[in-house]
């Protein structure tokens, strides 16, 4: 098949992953590629656990003859980005194919991603989240996850690509200059996506590139990722203003609820403050059509009248939590962090 002529390095960066790296490793194994034409590359990101001898093991242990290769890479703490960059470096592949060590592929995961490159003369492919999940929350974010991806699925081209599910054309990475790792680990791929469409080429998404991945699994835990995404990636809109108004994969309503979040909570607090009865009328009227723009959402979910029932309170939270994040981006003046999202001293 015209798709198998390509040659794949598959990077996975990991940091103190050996709780998940071994799913992940299980599933880049079982891959319906042809083992001589992928190889896998774990880059340790000097992990304090038994990451870098986890792969040690599985190298001399079970990656033998009819497997892909499995190379382990080590190196100072860097950030993901440079450890996919430093990856990249060391290929020769046709395509580098950036996963995560929570991640586990489906088993056609590399043809499904490599396909729009023979079929659709793409230079970057992108692909999706599932998750084997039977929480709430991690249902919902799942199902938040596939209204996006329905969306992307109606453009030709689209201007996207996260490092769960990603693959380059490695000539093109490396003219782009590959991660900015300037930038933090939840905004750098976002970038780099937004950096390539701008030169005019083809980012294609691909409904069978899937990947298992685990969600968070509390309303709290999804609140504090919420908050993280609305922060990195308004630094990202902050070099690509262009992108606020619309991309190809967020939805305009999830504005909408940002907005009307904002106004509810800015409203009530005022209010209270001021001993505002039409403050707090005004905040009232805007949770009202806060909880009307959830709707649609609720009623697309057929599996649980429950996850129904659930989902205004689970879009609140994240139009809550991602605005907090872009209001404190907003005001906040660094552009670029160190590892681990610290500030950059200056």
């Amino acid at each position: 098949m015209a798709e198998q002529q390509l040659t794949v390095a598959v990077i996975v960066p990991a940091r103190n992953g050996a709780r998940v790296l071994p799913g992940c490793l299980r599933a880049l194994r079982r891959q319906d590629y042809p083992p001589e034409s992928y190889e896998v590359i774990v880059v340790d990101d000097a992990s304090t656990d038994r990451t870098p001898a986890l792969v040690r093991e599985e190298i001399a242990r079970d990656w033998q003859e009819d497997a892909p290769r499995l190379r382990l890479i080590e190196q100072s703490w860097s950030g993901a980005g440079a450890a996919r960059n430093r990856a990249v470096t060391e290929s020769r592949a046709d395509v580098v194919l950036f996963t995560d060590a929570d991640c586990e592929p489906v088993p056609d995961w590399i043809s499904a991603m490599m396909r729009p490159f023979a079929e659709a003369g793409a230079d970057c492919v992108a692909g999706g989240y599932l998750t084997h999940q039977r929480g709430w929350v991690a249902r919902l974010a799942q199902a938040d996850f596939e209204q996006r991806y329905r969306r992307l699925a109606s453009y030709d081209s689209v201007d996207v690509a996260f490092t769960h599910a990603a693959a380059y054309r490695r000539e093109v990475f490396v003219e782009l200059k590959g991660f900015d790792e300037r930038m933090p680990n939840d905004g750098d791929d976002l970038e780099l996506a937004y950096r390539l469409s701008q030169t005019g080429r083809r980012i294609v998404y691909a409904p069978d590139g899937l990947v298992f991945h685990l969600h968070p699994e509390t309303l709290v835990q999804y609140a504090r990722k919420k908050f993280g995404r609305g922060f990195w990636r308004t630094l990202v809109y902050k070099r690509y203003p262009d992108k606020v108004a619309q991309d190809t994969y967020t939805p305009q309503v999830l504005k909408l609820q940002v907005l009307l979040a904002g106004l509810t909570v800015g409203g009530a607090l005022i209010g209270l403050a001021l001993r505002s009865g039409s403050m707090l009328a005004a905040a009232a009227t805007s949770l009202g059509l806060l909880v009307i723009t959830t709707v649609p959402f609720a009623l697309r979910i057929r599996t649980s009248l429950r996850l129904r029932l659930l989902a205004p309170i689970f879009l609140l939270v994240q139009a809550a939590a991602v605005g907090a994040g872009v209001a404190y981006a907003l005001v906040d003046r660094i552009e670029n962090y160190e590892v681990g999202g610290r500030r950059k001293r200056t």
